[in-house]
């Protein structure tokens, strides 16, 4: 039992930091959407932080595989979505587009925010570079003195963890790649025929889930390089 608990605390604390991400991510999509004029997901209660309204429209990808995936991967998978009116996306593009940037461009912004509050965490000498070894994602910085335990143990790994999935998110969403939100964004500014090609590519479920595929075979090693650059600058 004294084994199984410091597994719990660590699929709580993935957990509860891609359900902040995704929230953050899928309400500045609603919230765009109904300032752009759709009010799909505003009906939907969507444009909000509040997790439940998100999580009770997509149980399977909140609940249920963070439980599935954490057992076959060793971490948890989430996903949700805001709906939109793909005829107002039809007649205004340019706004489909600004709500298909609004997510990443929400987890990014958080994770910069993070970012900033860990580089003064660093210069106040709360935390310092961490030691070697370890799951990056948790271990941005570590606290002072290499402390694994205490306030400022737990500031350290939650503010890490906030940092890393906001900003893998936030990446990871901008490939313009089916179903991603960079290819709604592609969709949405170019014009024919790129456009009616990428909405060709974005409403087949098929090319979307070999999309998928692809960018996690192919862009995994990327977005860890990426990672691994950001908190080289964070405790340089």
């Amino acid at each position: 039992m004294e084994d199984f608990l410091p597994q719990i605390s660590q699929f709580l604390s993935f957990y509860i930091a891609l359900i902040v991400a995704i929230v953050v991510h899928e309400g500045a999509h609603a919230a765009v959407a109904y300032l752009g004029g759709d009010r799909t997901a505003y009906d939907a209660g969507q444009v909000t932080l509040n997790p439940i309204p998100h999580m009770r429209r997509e149980p399977f990808g909140t609940i249920v595989l963070p439980i599935i995936s954490v057992f076959l991967m060793g971490f948890p998978l989430a996903f949700a979505h805001a709906p939109y009116d793909p005829y107002w996306a039809d007649r205004h593009p340019k706004r489909a587009a600004l709500m298909a940037f609004a997510g990443p461009a929400a987890n990014l912004l958080l994770a910069a925010l993070i970012f900033g509050i860990l580089k003064l965490g660093l210069h106040l000498n709360w935390f310092e570079a961490p030691p070697g070894g370890g799951n990056m994602l948790e271990n941005m910085v570590a606290a002072r003195d290499w402390a694994e335990s205490g306030p400022l143990f737990m500031l350290a790994k939650g503010l890490s963890l906030l940092l890393s999935i906001n900003f893998l998110l936030g990446i990871f969403n901008l490939v313009p790649i089916p179903p991603l939100d960079g290819a709604g964004i592609v969709e949405g500014i170019f014009p024919q025929p790129v456009s009616g090609f990428y909405r060709f590519l974005r409403r087949d479920p098929w090319i979307s889930l070999m999309g998928l595929i692809v960018v996690f075979y192919y862009g995994g090693s990327f977005l860890m390089r990426a990672l691994f650059w950001m908190q080289e600058l964070l405790v340089s």
